[in-house]
Protein backbone atom coordinates (compact mmCIF):
# COMPACT_ATOMS: atom_id res chain seq x y z
CA UNK A 1 0.00 0.00 0.00
CA UNK A 2 2.65 2.63 1.34
CA UNK A 3 4.67 1.81 -2.48
CA UNK A 4 1.12 2.50 -4.33
CA UNK A 5 0.86 5.41 -2.48
CA UNK A 6 4.81 6.42 -3.56
CA UNK A 7 4.10 5.54 -6.85
CA UNK A 8 0.99 7.66 -7.34
CA UNK A 9 2.41 10.70 -5.75
CA UNK A 10 5.55 10.76 -7.48
CA UNK A 11 4.43 9.57 -10.85
CA UNK A 12 1.35 11.13 -11.19
CA UNK A 13 -0.17 13.81 -8.18
CA UNK A 14 3.91 15.59 -8.28
CA UNK A 15 3.99 16.35 -11.92
CA UNK A 16 0.12 17.58 -12.19
CA UNK A 17 0.65 20.17 -9.51
CA UNK A 18 4.33 21.03 -10.69
CA UNK A 19 3.02 21.69 -14.07
CA UNK A 20 0.17 23.27 -12.83
CA UNK A 21 2.53 25.85 -10.44
CA UNK A 22 4.31 26.24 -13.45
CA UNK A 23 1.71 27.48 -15.55
CA UNK A 24 0.45 29.36 -12.64
CA UNK A 25 3.94 31.36 -12.57
CA UNK A 26 4.00 32.54 -16.04
CA UNK A 27 0.30 33.79 -15.77
CA UNK A 28 1.04 35.62 -13.04
CA UNK A 29 4.39 36.72 -13.16
CA UNK A 30 5.51 39.59 -14.80
CA UNK A 31 8.24 39.06 -16.67
CA UNK A 32 11.25 40.72 -18.66
CA UNK A 33 13.64 39.68 -21.08
CA UNK A 34 17.00 41.72 -21.94
CA UNK A 35 19.45 40.53 -24.98
CA UNK A 36 16.50 38.23 -26.89
CA UNK A 37 17.75 40.04 -29.83
CA UNK A 38 20.80 38.01 -29.51
CA UNK A 39 18.22 34.80 -30.42
CA UNK A 40 16.61 37.02 -33.66
CA UNK A 41 19.11 35.27 -36.31
CA UNK A 42 18.92 31.90 -34.84
CA UNK A 43 15.19 31.74 -34.41
CA UNK A 44 14.82 33.39 -37.33
CA UNK A 45 16.30 30.91 -39.40
CA UNK A 46 15.45 28.09 -37.37
CA UNK A 47 18.98 27.23 -36.63
CA UNK A 48 19.50 24.92 -33.24
CA UNK A 49 21.07 26.67 -30.53
CA UNK A 50 22.41 24.90 -26.86
CA UNK A 51 20.84 27.15 -24.43
CA UNK A 52 22.81 27.18 -20.97
CA UNK A 53 21.59 27.84 -17.49
CA UNK A 54 22.27 27.09 -13.85
CA UNK A 55 20.18 24.13 -12.28
CA UNK A 56 19.04 27.02 -9.74
CA UNK A 57 17.62 29.10 -12.09
CA UNK A 58 15.98 26.36 -14.02
CA UNK A 59 12.14 27.02 -13.80
CA UNK A 60 12.05 30.26 -15.72
CA UNK A 61 14.94 28.99 -17.73
CA UNK A 62 11.91 26.51 -18.79
CA UNK A 63 9.63 29.28 -19.44
CA UNK A 64 12.06 30.61 -21.92
CA UNK A 65 12.30 27.41 -23.41
CA UNK A 66 8.31 27.59 -23.84
CA UNK A 67 8.49 31.07 -25.20
CA UNK A 68 11.15 29.85 -28.19
CA UNK A 69 8.89 27.14 -29.00
CA UNK A 70 5.90 29.26 -29.47
CA UNK A 71 8.21 31.02 -31.84
CA UNK A 72 8.08 28.05 -33.60
CA UNK A 73 11.55 26.84 -32.03
CA UNK A 74 11.96 23.37 -31.87
CA UNK A 75 12.94 22.51 -28.35
CA UNK A 76 14.21 20.01 -25.75
CA UNK A 77 15.50 19.66 -21.76
CA UNK A 78 18.50 16.98 -21.14
CA UNK A 79 16.89 15.14 -18.30
CA UNK A 80 18.69 13.55 -15.45
CA UNK A 81 17.93 9.76 -15.67
CA UNK A 82 17.59 9.53 -11.60
CA UNK A 83 14.21 9.10 -10.07
CA UNK A 84 13.67 12.45 -9.77
CA UNK A 85 14.67 13.06 -13.34
CA UNK A 86 11.24 10.88 -13.74
CA UNK A 87 9.40 14.23 -12.21
CA UNK A 88 11.00 16.35 -14.45
CA UNK A 89 10.23 14.50 -17.60
CA UNK A 90 6.54 14.35 -16.99
CA UNK A 91 6.59 17.88 -16.42
CA UNK A 92 8.27 18.99 -19.16
CA UNK A 93 6.22 16.65 -21.56
CA UNK A 94 2.62 18.20 -19.87
CA UNK A 95 4.23 21.75 -20.39
CA UNK A 96 5.22 20.50 -24.27
CA UNK A 97 8.88 20.72 -24.28
CA UNK A 98 10.42 17.86 -25.46
CA UNK A 99 13.04 15.39 -23.36
CA UNK A 100 16.31 13.86 -23.72
CA UNK A 101 17.05 11.41 -20.85
CA UNK A 102 21.02 11.36 -19.42
CA UNK A 103 23.65 13.15 -17.38
CA UNK A 104 27.26 13.68 -17.71
CA UNK A 105 27.79 11.13 -14.76
CA UNK A 106 25.27 8.56 -16.05
CA UNK A 107 25.05 7.46 -19.93
CA UNK A 108 27.26 10.32 -20.67
CA UNK A 109 27.98 9.19 -24.15
CA UNK A 110 24.21 7.86 -25.19
CA UNK A 111 23.02 11.13 -23.48
CA UNK A 112 25.83 12.74 -25.95
CA UNK A 113 24.46 11.04 -29.10
CA UNK A 114 20.96 11.97 -28.24
CA UNK A 115 21.79 15.10 -28.53
CA UNK A 116 23.49 15.76 -31.18
CA UNK A 117 21.23 13.98 -32.92
CA UNK A 118 18.02 15.81 -32.05
CA UNK A 119 20.24 19.40 -32.92
CA UNK A 120 21.67 17.89 -36.11
CA UNK A 121 18.48 15.56 -37.59
CA UNK A 122 15.72 17.19 -36.31
CA UNK A 123 17.55 21.20 -35.33
CA UNK A 124 15.95 21.08 -32.22
CA UNK A 125 17.72 23.76 -29.49
CA UNK A 126 18.58 21.52 -26.36
CA UNK A 127 18.76 23.42 -23.52
CA UNK A 128 21.12 22.08 -20.42
CA UNK A 129 21.73 22.99 -16.64
CA UNK A 130 25.39 23.13 -17.65
CA UNK A 131 26.11 22.69 -13.92
CA UNK A 132 23.80 19.97 -13.09
CA UNK A 133 22.27 17.60 -11.55
CA UNK A 134 24.80 17.38 -8.84
CA UNK A 135 27.27 20.09 -9.48
CA UNK A 136 29.37 21.81 -8.15
CA UNK A 137 27.08 24.89 -7.99
CA UNK A 138 28.15 27.68 -10.88
CA UNK A 139 30.26 25.80 -12.50
CA UNK A 140 30.35 24.85 -15.90
CA UNK A 141 30.70 21.55 -16.82
CA UNK A 142 32.74 20.64 -20.24
CA UNK A 143 30.30 18.31 -21.95
CA UNK A 144 28.22 20.58 -23.03
CA UNK A 145 31.34 22.70 -24.68
CA UNK A 146 31.76 19.62 -26.21
CA UNK A 147 28.28 19.26 -27.77
CA UNK A 148 28.64 22.79 -28.75
CA UNK A 149 32.13 21.76 -31.06
CA UNK A 150 30.49 19.03 -32.39
CA UNK A 151 27.31 20.37 -33.81
CA UNK A 152 28.41 23.69 -34.21
CA UNK A 153 25.21 24.97 -32.57
CA UNK A 154 26.27 28.25 -30.67
CA UNK A 155 26.50 28.21 -26.80
CA UNK A 156 23.94 30.76 -25.14
CA UNK A 157 23.82 31.61 -21.72
CA UNK A 158 20.88 32.82 -19.94
CA UNK A 159 19.90 33.58 -16.39
CA UNK A 160 17.15 34.94 -14.18
CA UNK A 161 16.58 36.34 -11.51
CA UNK A 162 12.52 36.87 -9.36
CA UNK A 163 11.90 39.17 -6.85
CA UNK A 164 9.46 36.65 -4.73
CA UNK A 165 11.51 33.14 -4.05
CA UNK A 166 11.92 30.33 -1.50
CA UNK A 167 15.03 28.78 -1.69
CA UNK A 168 15.34 25.35 -0.79
CA UNK A 169 18.15 23.18 1.07
CA UNK A 170 19.69 21.68 -2.05
CA UNK A 171 23.28 21.71 -3.81
CA UNK A 172 22.86 24.62 -5.57
CA UNK A 173 19.97 26.28 -3.15
CA UNK A 174 18.21 26.14 -6.00
CA UNK A 175 15.26 28.96 -5.54
CA UNK A 176 11.26 28.30 -6.14
CA UNK A 177 9.71 31.33 -7.69
CA UNK A 178 5.95 32.67 -6.40
CA UNK A 179 3.69 33.84 -8.04
CA UNK A 180 3.05 37.34 -8.85
CA UNK A 181 7.22 38.22 -8.93
CA UNK A 182 8.99 40.19 -10.92
CA UNK A 183 11.47 38.22 -13.26
CA UNK A 184 14.45 39.50 -15.33
CA UNK A 185 15.90 37.05 -17.94
CA UNK A 186 19.06 38.23 -19.32
CA UNK A 187 20.49 36.37 -22.84
CA UNK A 188 24.17 36.61 -23.37
CA UNK A 189 25.92 36.41 -26.68
CA UNK A 190 26.16 33.48 -28.19
CA UNK A 191 30.00 31.71 -28.46
CA UNK A 192 30.75 29.18 -31.40
CA UNK A 193 32.96 26.59 -30.59
CA UNK A 194 34.86 25.58 -33.41
CA UNK A 195 36.01 21.80 -34.64
CA UNK A 196 39.40 22.32 -34.65
CA UNK A 197 40.17 22.95 -31.34
CA UNK A 198 42.92 22.33 -28.59
CA UNK A 199 41.94 20.99 -25.03
CA UNK A 200 43.46 23.98 -23.72
CA UNK A 201 40.97 25.91 -25.35
CA UNK A 202 37.92 23.70 -25.04
CA UNK A 203 38.59 24.40 -20.65
CA UNK A 204 39.07 28.77 -21.85
CA UNK A 205 35.48 28.03 -23.36
CA UNK A 206 34.06 26.09 -19.90
CA UNK A 207 35.94 28.63 -17.65
CA UNK A 208 34.15 31.69 -20.31
CA UNK A 209 31.10 29.80 -19.52
CA UNK A 210 30.83 29.79 -16.20
CA UNK A 211 32.10 33.69 -16.39
CA UNK A 212 29.27 34.44 -18.54
CA UNK A 213 26.74 32.63 -16.77
CA UNK A 214 27.97 34.36 -12.89
CA UNK A 215 28.02 37.62 -14.72
CA UNK A 216 24.42 37.50 -15.93
CA UNK A 217 22.88 36.30 -13.09
CA UNK A 218 24.27 39.38 -10.91
CA UNK A 219 23.42 41.74 -14.22
CA UNK A 220 19.22 40.26 -13.47
CA UNK A 221 19.52 40.49 -9.54
CA UNK A 222 20.59 43.82 -10.09
CA UNK A 223 17.86 44.39 -12.57
CA UNK A 224 15.26 43.11 -10.08
CA UNK A 225 16.57 45.32 -7.29
CA UNK A 226 16.14 47.99 -9.26
CA UNK A 227 12.86 47.81 -10.40
CA UNK A 228 11.84 46.79 -6.70
CA UNK A 229 13.25 49.98 -5.41
CA UNK A 230 10.47 52.22 -7.76
CA UNK A 231 7.56 49.58 -7.73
Amino acid sequence: MKYWLNTVLKQKLAPAILTGYIRWLHKTCKINITGAEHLQVFTAEQQPMLPCYWHQQMTFSIDFLLSLSEQGVKTSVLVSPSKDGDIGDAVLTNLGVGVIRGSEHRTGALAMRDIYQAISKDKCSVGTAVDGPLGPAREAKVGVVTLAQLSGAPLIPIANACSRKIHLKSWDSFFLPLPYSRVEIVVGEPTVVTKRVSPEQISACQQQLTDELNGLSEQAERLVSSFSVYE
